[in-house]
C-alpha cells in the first residue's frame, strides 16, 4: 500500500515539473486567432499546395525568427514587415510555433479547420527587452512598430486621340465617313458620316405604296429607278470602362431619303418616298477597343427612333496606353 501511494506521490511531482518545465521554457504565447473576413489577398493571389488546391493564409504577428510547422506542412513563407505569411493546405487544424530561445509551442489548436482561399490574422506575445545595466548606468530599449497605411490615389490617365474611317449599313445604301476623339477618363467625340449622293430633282412625293401624297387617286409611272441619299452628323461623350474599351454616346442631326425616278410621261424627275424618308433628331451609341496603336469602332445610329443603322470603324490612336 505504502508503495502504491509512493509511486502516486512520485508520478504527481514528475508531472508537475514537466509542466513547470514546459512552461518555464516557452515564454510566448498566442493572444488571439481570428479570420479576417474583409481580406481577399488570399482569394485574389492564391497559392496552390501539391494538390492542386488554393491554400488558407495566416498573418502572423510576430518577429521573423519564429518557426512553424504543420501536421500537412507549411506550403509557401513569406516575410513581411511586421508579420510572417504562412499558407496551409486546406483543412488545417493545428500548429506548431518555435523560436531558438523562447521555447515551443506544440500543437496549437484552431477553433475549425481553415478554409482555401480565406485570410487569419494570429497574434503573438513573447518577452519585451528588459533594462540592462552596464557599468552603473541603466540602459533601457524599447522596441516600438509603426504601421504606415497609405491611400492608394488614383492616377491621372494621359489624354488620347482617335481618328478613325468608318463605313455604315443602311437600307441598301453604305455611307462612309470619320469619326474624331479625345479623352482621359472622358472625353469627347465627333462623327461624320455620308453616302455622298442626292434623291436628284424632286417633282411630287409618294407614299410606299407610290400613291401621290397631294390627294391625287392616280398612281403616276415610275422606271423602277431609285435614288438615295443618307447623312449624319453626331457628337458627344466617351467613357473608359478599361485600359482597351471604351463606351461612346451621343445625338445630333440626320437625313435618309429614298427617291424614286418618274417617267418621262409623268415629266422625268423623281418623286420622294415620304414613308422611307427620315430627317431630325438622330443618336448615336456604342464600344470602341484599342491596343497598341490601333483602334476599332462599333456602333449604332438611328434617326427619329426609326430609321436605324450599324457602323464600323477603323483607325489609330495617338496617346499613351
Amino acid at each position: 500500500m505504502r508503495q502504491k501511494i509512493l509511486l502516486r506521490i512520485l508520478w504527481t511531482v514528475m508531472l508537475v515539473t514537466a509542466t513547470a518545465s514546459s512552461a518555464m521554457a516557452q515564454k510566448f504565447k498566442v493572444t488571439s486567432f481570428k479570420t479576417l473576413k474583409n481580406d481577399v489577398s488570399a482569394f485574389m493571389s492564391p497559392v496552390y499546395d501539391l494538390n492542386g488546391q488554393a491554400c488558407a493564409l495566416i498573418r502572423v504577428e510576430a518577429p521573423a525568427d519564429f518557426a512553424f510547422s504543420t501536421p500537412l506542412g507549411i506550403v509557401k513563407r513569406k516575410d513581411e514587415v511586421g508579420e510572417i505569411l504562412l499558407y496551409v493546405p486546406n483543412g488545417t487544424k493545428m500548429i506548431t510555433i518555435k523560436h531558438p530561445e523562447w521555447g515551443v509551442m506544440r500543437n496549437y489548436r484552431f477553433e475549425q479547420q481553415l478554409e482555401s482561399r480565406m485570410c487569419y490574422v494570429m497574434k503573438i506575445s513573447f518577452p519585451q527587452p528588459v533594462a540592462e545595466e552596464i557599468h552603473d548606468t541603466l540602459v533601457i530599449t524599447k522596441t516600438r512598430i509603426d504601421t504606415i497605411v497609405v491611400k492608394s490615389m488614383r492616377q491621372p490617365l494621359p489624354r488620347q486621340w482617335w481618328a478613325m474611317a468608318t463605313v455604315s449599313a443602311s437600307g441598301g445604301s453604305y455611307p462612309v465617313g470619320i469619326m474624331l476623339a479625345t479623352m482621359k477618363r472622358h472625353g469627347v467625340f465627333l462623327h461624320l458620316s455620308t453616302d455622298f449622293r442626292s434623291t436628284g430633282d424632286i417633282r411630287a412625293e409618294v407614299d410606299k405604296d407610290g400613291m401621290p401624297t397631294d390627294g391625287t387617286q392616280v398612281m403616276p409611272y415610275f422606271t423602277g429607278k431609285k435614288s438615295r441619299c443618307n447623312y449624319m452628323i453626331t457628337a458627344g461623350l466617351t467613357h473608359r470602362l478599361s485600359s482597351s474599351l471604351t463606351l461612346m454616346e451621343g445625338a445630333g442631326y440626320g437625313k435618309t431619303a429614298t427617291a424614286w425616278q418618274l417617267a418621262e410621261e409623268e415629266g422625268g424627275g423623281y418623286a420622294l418616298n415620304r414613308d422611307m424618308t427620315r430627317k431630325g433628331f438622330a443618336a448615336e451609341m456604342g464600344l470602341a477597343w484599342t491596343t497598341g496603336s490601333k483602334a476599332v469602332m462599333l456602333s449604332v445610329t438611328t434617326i427619329e427612333f426609326n430609321k436605324w443603322q450599324v457602323n464600323i470603324g477603323f483607325g489609330i490612336k495617338i496617346g499613351k496606353k
